[in-house]
């Protein structure tokens, strides 16, 4: 069994939640104004202003995206866009149960604009794939590492609810993403969560056309199960061979559904690379 590896700036105690230490007292979210345009970028500047000030201290919750959707008067999408934006920037994490809590950045904010939540052309796709063909598979060797019991059991209910998904190509879809999304939490590192999140939004429309075919189904509970099964084992060897060749075949099923539709854009290949 491999050594379970603590990101290198996690420290004892970091999940703590300092909101019940934050000494700067409650904070009037009433006083967040509508945003008129570009609503997820204005969404997430007002936030990001309030963290630049000092108004929103490390380890404060945000409200809820129903509540910040009523108070800044955009939809609840635009604010799930901007929190995405804040996670990539590291300003933000977010844990399913635990809520969004504000976190101040010690890194670069070099991702934010390296994948747009707008409609993607063949070629933006295409290098999209190649992009998550080079991050994905050492994201699931580090799950393989620094997953906790609770991380895996996440990964591995989602995965046996994506097994019985049945026809619904939506439901799938959207547990799809969420699998793979946990992996990437199960990291611990909020810029690969950010980044595994993006993917999937900004694939979201080309994921949808592949999504429906039954036999893309069938390939993807098996290599989710395969997957699972190398982060549960901690084999973080395993882990990364088999995401590889599971995003692989979501690369060549995309392709496909390309081609069928007269698109054709072929993906970067090195030289002797027969995949």
């Amino acid at each position: 069994m491999a050594r379970l590896v603590r990101p290198p700036y996690q420290q004892d105690g970091d999940e703590i939640n300092q909101a019940d230490h934050d000494p700067a007292g409650p904070i009037d979210w009433e006083a967040l104004s509508p945003v008129p345009v570009r609503l997820a970028a204005s969404v997430a500047a007002q936030i990001e202003e309030m963290v630049a000030s000092g108004r929103l201290q490390q380890g404060r919750q945000l409200p809820s995206e129903r509540r910040l959707a009523e108070l800044l008067g955009v939809s609840r999408g635009s604010v799930r866009e901007a929190i995405t934006e804040l996670e990539v920037k590291g300003l933000v994490t977010r844990r399913p149960g635990s809520g969004t809590h504000i976190q101040v950045p010690s890194h670069s904010l070099f991702t934010g604009p390296i994948v747009s939540g707008v409609d993607l052309s063949d070629r933006e796709t295409t290098e999209l794939l190649d992009l998550r063909e080079a991050v994905e598979p050492g994201i699931a060797a580090r799950a393989a590492e620094r997953a906790t019991e609770a991380d895996i059991e996440e990964i591995r209910g989602l995965a046996r609810a994506f097994e019985v998904a049945g026809d619904g190509a939506e439901r799938r879809i959207e547990l799809d993403a969420q699998f793979h999304q946990a992996i990437a939490r199960a990291t611990h590192n909020s810029l690969l969560a950010g980044l595994v999140e993006r993917f999937m939004h900004a694939l979201d429309a080309t994921r949808r056309t592949s999504a429906q075919s039954p036999s893309r189904w069938r390939v993807s509970k098996a290599a989710h199960r395969r997957i699972v099964a190398a982060i549960a084992a901690h084999d973080p060897d395993a882990a990364e061979r088999e995401m590889l060749e599971h995003v692989r075949a979501t690369a060549g099923f995309l392709a496909q559904s390309q081609q069928r539709g007269g698109r054709r854009s072929p993906a970067p290949q090195a030289k002797g690379d027969a995949r």
